[in-house]
């Protein structure tokens, strides 16, 4: 779209959700509008306001390009948390942008390019973090950032990205004011604005419910703000120890939606896994990526747009994990530094041996080791949500890089708010988001996450964590919230999380394909140990799925993405 004047152009990816009250500003301005769409606003806005100031002012997840032709200058800009993806880098002297890695000009990749650091990580993580991308010179934009290039007779010249918003600067627990049910408001009634402003849509909208509290209290709250029945989707497995469909479907009929359900069989896995790997435009092996996709197929074949309860395990407490590792650090700080100086001289030469042994006890004594030899909460932490902790072992030339969980940034934070920082900058944004938008994407459905408005973020961090845990539990603001809309023992039970039966499906439904996949390793990976890891898995011996899933995931990618 070109501004008014034809000075600047715009190409842009998203949603505004504010962009009514950016309209009803820019009016009382005197801006004069030709039509309705949240483009035009956004163009309005930079034209009258900059650049800097509409990206404040604006609500929404959304990846543009602006190019100012009288200046000669592009201007990439992505959202607060990164839902929108965008790439840029520079290949035969040209800067080059996108959506997707593959729909660059000059995208003939080879395997040369493949960036091995980036790799590294991907195996350790399952995803690529920002700004890394898995081709060498290509990067993501970071979130909240814009980033100028300007041309210059004598070449291109490129600013370094610049924040508009900088999540680091709430990291701080400065507010003690409201007390418990001033909290609970104040939550409720964020939450209830961003629902609302989401929920605004041309075209039928509905909300993904897994059960769960995240999504059940925005599927509650959109329910309590529609006059009809909202469409309601969930996904179920037929191992109980997985399936959580029963528990979304007492939700949905207590809120009274029109709920769906799909249940996954062994169809459904040979139907849909062997497209998921290209759905993406890295590696990427969150093997929840599954009935993600799933349920986006479903959802997609009754509405358009679907909500989703994504971000609340991260602002709010909700992990497991965060209690557990908190235990294991404080009984670690009581082993005498004697033996963890043994300790790490042993995890650095028989830690990965133990790991790679195939033998359980050997396994978990080399992850000990390990655990033992960490002297900073960063390491630790590091350590335990990795799916292998020495990754470079799995490429034949080794390349391993530090990652975000050594951010300078973060190790003046205590470790509970160490976590959640890492998590919502990095897990979050390059797992959670990128699976949701790419796996309902992939079905032309477009996915929403109300919880991750800014000001929801801003607040929850700014409240003590010992609010959040006031019972012993996480997430105690948002269990506040959706007691007004649900009966506490409809949701109030263990956390599963939205996992699925991966160790069995690599050694029975999806056994084939995925040894199809293993026998694709190239040169650049180990493939004699990836024949053992494999063999050592069929066994039953070794429960290997994660890492598995990750090697073949990157082969099935890299077989079409250089073809």
């Amino acid at each position: 779209m070109l501004s008014r004047d034809g000075r600047y152009a715009l190409v842009f990816n998203g949603e505004i959700y504010n962009f009514e009250v950016l309209r009803q500003r820019l009016e009382a301005e005197g801006v004069k509008f030709k039509g309705d769409s949240d483009t035009e606003v956004l163009l309005a806005a930079i034209y009258t306001w900059g650049l800097e100031k509409s990206l404040r002012s604006s609500i929404g997840m959304f990846a543009f390009a602006l190019w100012d032709t009288i200046n000669k200058e592009l201007t990439l800009a992505r959202d607060r948390f990164g839902e929108k993806p965008l790439y840029y880098g520079e290949r035969e002297d040209r800067f080059l942008f996108g959506s997707q890695i593959n729909a660059l000009p000059s995208s003939q990749w080879r395997d040369s390019d493949i960036d091995l650091g980036s790799l590294a990580l991907y195996f350790r993580h399952g995803y690529i973090p920002t700004p890394r991308s898995i081709y060498k010179g290509v990067y993501k934009l970071e979130p909240g950032c814009y980033l100028k290039v300007v041309l210059r007779p004598d070449g291109l010249i490129k600013s370094e990205p610049k924040k508009y918003w900088d999540a680091h600067s709430f990291l701080k627990r400065d507010r003690d004011d409201l007390g418990l049910e001033g909290a609970a408001t104040k939550l409720d009634e964020l939450i209830s604005s961003s629902v609302e402003m989401q929920s605004k849509s041309d075209v039928p909208l509905g909300c993904f419910l897994s059960g769960g509290i995240d999504s059940s209290t925005v599927a509650s709250v959109l329910q309590a703000q529609s006059s009809a029945p909202i469409d309601t989707f969930t996904i179920g497995f037929d191992d109980p120890a997985y399936n959580e469909a029963d528990f979304a479907k007492e939700i949905a009929r207590h809120i009274g939606s029109n709920h769906h359900e799909l249940y996954v069989s062994e169809n459904h896995l040979l139907d849909v896994v062997p497209a998921i790997p290209n759905t993406y435009d890295e590696p990427f092996s969150d093997a929840s990526q599954i009935p993600t996709y799933l349920v986006g197929r479903l959802a997609k074949t009754h509405v358009t747009v679907s909500l989703s309860g994504d971000g609340g395990d991260e602002l709010f407490m909700g992990y497991n994990r965060y209690f557990s590792t908190i235990n294991r650090w404080k009984k670690l700080q009581r082993v005498p530094g004697p033996v963890k100086s043994a300790s790490g001289f042993l995890a650095d030469k028989l830690g990965e041996r133990f790991a790679y042994s195939g033998a359980k006890l050997l396994k978990d004594a080399g992850r000990a080791f390990e655990y033992t030899a960490c002297t900073d909460f960063s390491s630790f932490y590091r350590r335990n949500v990795s799916s292998v902790n020495c990754p470079d072992r799995l490429i034949v030339n080794g390349c391993d890089v530090f990652d975000a969980f050594l951010d300078k940034r973060l190790q003046s934070l205590d470790p509970t708010d160490f976590m959640m920082a890492v998590d919502s900058q990095h897990y979050m944004m390059d797992d959670i988001l990128v699976k949701v938008d790419r796996a309902f994407m992939a079905s032309s459905l477009e996915g929403r996450v109300p919880l991750l408005d800014h000001r929801i973020f801003e607040f929850a961090w700014s409240i003590p964590i010992s609010v959040h845990t006031s019972d012993g539990r996480g997430k105690y603001l948002l269990r506040r919230v959706l007691d007004k809309y649900v009966p506490r023992e409809l949701y109030d039970r263990p956390k599963r999380g939205f996992g699925v039966p991966l160790a069995k499906w690599l050694r029975n439904d999806l056994k084939e394909w995925a040894y199809t996949g293993i026998q694709l390793s190239g040169s650049e990976l180990n493939r004699e140990l990836i024949s053992k890891l494999w063999a050592q898995h069929q066994s039953g011996k070794v429960d290997w799925s994660g890492l598995l899933w990750s090697i073949v995931c990157y082969n099935y990618w890299k077989a079409e993405a250089l073809s």
